[in-house]
């Protein structure tokens, strides 16, 4: 069965104690660390990723930035978070079209 609520996250340059305290605050996604890099992932019910988020900026310093993706399968909905500086923001991506946002950067370069 497909999954209505998807939440992919990627956050870079964590110290250990960043990292330790993330994990332990994502304790209910599937996480990887990979050196000072957590990527987290939800996949099934909707979940308040809102409040994640919020809480997730508390335990980090400015100097982490990272990149998450909302899905919301049911409302035809994605949204791209990205954390840099301290501030997390929010943009819309049409779902019809995210592989071509996800990689427009690249064409431009």
């Amino acid at each position: 069965m497909p999954h209505d609520f998807r939440v992919y996250g990627h956050l870079a340059g964590l110290d250990e104690n960043q990292l330790k305290n993330c994990l332990a605050f994502l304790s209910a996604y599937e996480c990887e660390i990979s050196g000072q890099v957590l990527d987290f992932v939800h996949e099934g019910v909707f979940i308040d990723v809102d409040s994640d988020l919020e809480a997730l900026l508390r335990l980090v310093d400015p100097n982490v930035r990272g990149v998450i993706d909302i899905i919301n399968h049911q409302d035809w909905e994605m949204y791209r978070c990205t954390l840099s500086g301290g501030t997390l923001t929010r943009s819309s991506i049409a779902l019809d079209n995210a592989l071509d946002t996800a990689y427009a950067t690249e064409r431009r370069s």
